[in-house]
């Protein structure tokens, strides 16, 4: 609780966009969208370079797979045979601006990827088993770089921010704002 408090604030460990070392495990900090695949990429043809095992993960929201540097680094991927790298895709249809849909479709978001070469899987995002199930075991046998589309509702389980760009980066947040949205949150 004491952490969710300094949301967005100076010096916060949960800041706008993903810091190094903030929390922890969190290796880059990326900035401006759409860098992150980049680097992962980066870390997984290293790995291969100094024949490590490890995997690399990316985790990417739907809004910002409009960025060029996404499919720049997914082509990569694929020419080079990536197979330990595996893209996470927060699928809620929603960014800053509004629905993606509107701002620019992506659809179909899995024939897109298999075009570009990736082994493509979706699930359920909110389904914490089905999720690790899919971390664990799925290796590829393949060298194809792999992508999971995990489709998930934006603001899920609080009634009021569910699928709305208002509380996108919303940092002002007030008393009364918090006892609302806490209302609203199910054992809470």
């Amino acid at each position: 609780m004491k952490e969710l408090k300094g949301f967005c604030k100076y010096n916060s460990n949960l800041g706008g966009h993903p810091e190094r070392n903030k929390p922890t495990g969190i290796e880059f900090s990326t900035g401006s969208l759409g860098h992150g695949l980049a680097v992962g990429v980066g870390l997984a043809m290293a790995a291969r370079l100094q024949e490590k095992t490890w995997r690399t993960f990316v985790l990417v929201g739907d809004g910002e797979l409009n960025e060029g540097s996404i499919w720049e680094s997914a082509l990569h991927a694929s020419k080079h045979k990536l197979g330990s790298l595996t893209v996470i895709v927060d699928l809620n249809e929603f960014q800053a601006f509004g629905e993606t849909r509107s701002v620019l479709s992506l659809s179909p978001l899995a024939d897109k990827w298999r075009a570009f070469g990736f082994e493509v899987s979706e699930c359920n995002g909110h389904d914490i088993s089905e999720l690790r199930r899919f971390l664990k075991s799925h290796i590829s046998s393949t060298d194809k770089p792999r992508v999971l589309i995990a489709h998930t509702i934006k603001g899920k389980g609080i009634r009021s921010a569910e699928n709305s760009t208002f509380w996108h980066h919303r940092a002002k947040i007030t008393d009364e704002d918090v006892n609302s949205l806490r209302g609203e949150i199910p054992n809470l």
